[in-house]
């Protein structure tokens, strides 16, 4: 059985992943692809079912208080990772994979993210003395990763990529091919990186109950990331037009 789960690790990896990914979570979910593979169910049913879990966990760590609400619900959110990594390698391994099925999973993940912001900045206003300032931060949060989110379907347009000249970026690609790229702010890069994949450093802010710190550097890190993609659409598609022949020759006269 272990040689055939690690035959299906290799069978589902992406050609470009997280470290997180690679060597922690996708290894806990090649079991459950084993399993789901020999059913009936697809990719899209374990999407939701991601979700699901990622609501149940939501609801835990806005409601119950204490270390056992912390527990609980970083557990479920942990768990509801773990499905969102069967679903892509389910997807492989069955030969499942749909361009509509890759939208699903970028859509369930946003709203996922939703959740979680909603739930921490309530938690925090309601069990950890947060006051009405926690729930500024929360909403703040939420609205800036709206606004990365429109920014980010854009910019992954076949539109876009034919308008700019550059190659189309699917879904999931960033965090492999940042953790390739050096330069002078690869480390901020690297950091932020390690930051927005929360299923890898919320247990870290969560083992020091310091989740309110959490909200604030994921705020922060999609405050970054919409400026820097706001700076680049303007610069590439805010350009004056050329000069039409007709104004050249008015000129030259």
């Amino acid at each position: 059985m272990l040689g055939e789960i690690r035959r299906i690790y290799q069978r589902s990896l992406k050609p470009a992943d997280s470290l997180f990914n690679l060597y922690l979570a996708r290894p806990v979910a090649a079991p459950f692809v084993m399993f789901f593979a020999r059913t009936r169910c697809t990719p899209n049913q374990i999407t939701f079912v991601s979700f699901a879990v990622m609501l149940i966990a939501s609801v835990l760590l806005a409601l119950i208080p204490g270390w056992l609400g912390l527990v609980l619900g970083i557990a479920a959110v942990e768990l509801s990772y773990i499905f969102d990594c069967v679903d892509g390698q389910l997807a492989r391994v069955t030969g499942r994979s749909s361009p509509v099925g890759g939208e699903l999973d970028f859509l369930m993940d946003e709203l996922k993210a939703f959740a979680l912001v909603g739930a921490l900045g309530l938690r925090w206003y309601w069990h950890d003395g947060g006051g009405v300032p926690a729930l500024y931060v929360a909403g703040g949060t939420l609205i800036v990763i709206g606004w990365a989110l429109c920014l980010t379907k854009f910019v992954r347009s076949p539109e876009y990529a034919e308008a700019t000249g550059t190659e189309r970026q699917g879904h999931g690609q960033a965090a492999g091919e940042a953790r390739q790229r050096k330069g002078i702010l690869w480390p901020v890069k690297m950091v932020a990186r390690f930051i927005s994949q929360y299923p890898a450093c919320l247990p870290i802010f969560a083992a020091v109950d310091r989740l309110d710190v959490f909200l604030w550097a994921y705020g922060a890190v999609h405050v970054l990331y919409v400026v820097q993609t706001a700076l680049v659409l303007i610069l590439k598609l805010g350009r004056f037009a050329p000069a039409s022949k007709d104004a050249a020759d008015g000129s030259s006269s």
